[in-house]
């Protein structure tokens, strides 16, 4: 006869205790393969759950999922540090440079959407000195090889600019 199930309910209620292992375990889970759907299926819970946890902050779940999550960051940020540590010219990080990017934006992904005010105001004055420059050079029927330079320059600036925007 196959031994009976543990009745889990405390008035109509699971366990506390029973919650906070279960919960303990896919956190260890999470900790170590940074995935919702290894860490269930290690910690035989459902994804669900996890979700009604995470909603409900069931026992002070989502502090503990934020420290799971900061855990694995780091453990991906070794493997990245001993990767580099033995990497050969050849060796393709592509994989492991997405991963920090994607769990670690803020220290590891380029965001070339983030433009300060500063460096909006000096681009104003940067094109308001360029249509000067651009409007007194007119009125000059001779330009020197330097000024010329400038104005290449000024023009490439402004192209890349433009790429940046679309």
């Amino acid at each position: 006869m196959p031994p009976k199930k543990r009745d889990r309910s405390y008035k109509g209620k699971v366990e506390p205790d029973f919650v906070r292992a279960r919960q303990d375990a896919f956190l260890v889970a999470y900790g170590e393969c940074g995935t919702v759907r290894a860490s269930c299926a290690a910690a035989d819970v459902g994804r669900s759950t996890v979700d009604d946890w995470n909603r409900s902050d069931a026992h002070g779940f989502r502090a503990k999922y934020a420290v799971a999550k900061e855990l694995y960051r780091e453990h991906i940020q070794d493997i990245a540090w001993e990767r580099v540590k033995v990497q050969k010219p050849n060796d393709n990080p592509v994989l492991l440079i997405t991963l920090l990017n994607a769990h670690w934006p803020e220290k590891y992904r380029r965001d070339g959407n983030t433009v300060t005010d500063e460096v909006k105001e000096m681009m104003v004055e940067w094109k308001k000195w360029v249509r000067e420059s651009r409007n007194t050079g007119k009125n000059k029927p001779a330009v020197n090889e330097a000024e010329e330079a400038q104005r290449s320059a000024v023009d490439e600036v402004e192209k890349l600019l433009a790429r940046k925007r679309e």
